[in-house]
């Protein structure tokens, strides 16, 4: 009993002494591991502070370029359309009809007529003032290059009658020439998609369903 008490005392010491060697040993490995890591995160960040900014690549897209009635400078082709007259403070939907019927489409036109002939042609209210519209008429045709415009062409329906169009995509339309309804009942969609385009919508437009009501609406003839 004696003898194996005595081994059991070597074992028990050879057992204790491995598991403290491996110990320091691993104790020695990771001091030098994480003295290793400090380091490189220590140069990594001296060389990040010492590099020069770089400079952000430049997004890949075409810049917007202003168009001639935006920058004052009407074309040959764009020159021959009616001007919304409802811009007008005091001009609305109605007495622009009726100065179209009345042969005056633009605001240089209006800008030539006298008041009272004005007040005449829209049978204006009493509180109306005629004379404002021909300042501002005179404002606007300057501050879009529309000085001297006149138009020649079919009197202009009201293309806000389609579901869909409101004034805005109205004056898109008629920017390219389109201002009757049989005009547009003779575009294909296409094209109409060409003159609106799809990355200012914030929905689909079913520009068949423009042209399908324009047919119903155009003046026979």
């Amino acid at each position: 009993m004696g003898g194996l008490s005595v081994l059991w005392y070597v074992g028990a010491g050879f057992l204790l002494g491995w598991v403290i060697s491996t110990l320091i040993e691993w104790l020695w490995f990771r001091g030098r591991r994480v003295g290793a890591l400090s380091s490189s995160r220590g140069a990594d960040s001296m060389e990040r502070s010492s590099r020069p900014p770089t400079t952000p690549s430049s997004p890949n897209y075409r810049p917007y370029v202003a168009d001639s009635a935006a920058t004052g400078q009407p074309s040959v082709a764009q020159s021959n359309r009616p001007d919304p007259l409802s811009d007008i403070r005091g001009v609305g939907d109605v007495y622009e009809q009726r100065l179209y019927e009345a042969g005056i489409f633009t605001w240089h036109e209006l800008s030539q007529v006298d008041g009272d002939t004005l007040r005449a042609i829209t049978k204006a209210l009493p509180t109306s003032n005629p004379e404002s519209w021909i300042e501002q008429a005179r404002q606007l045709a300057a501050e879009n290059g529309r000085i001297g415009a006149v138009y020649t062409g079919p009197l202009p329906d009201d293309l806000t009658r389609i579901e869909g169009i409101d004034q805005v995509f109205e004056q898109e339309l008629v920017r390219v020439g389109i201002v009757t309804f049989a005009q547009l009942a003779q575009t294909t969609a296409p094209e109409l998609a060409t003159v609106i385009p799809a990355h200012r919508l914030d929905d689909a437009i079913d520009f068949a369903a423009w042209i399908s009501q324009a047919r119903e609406l155009q003046r026979p003839g």
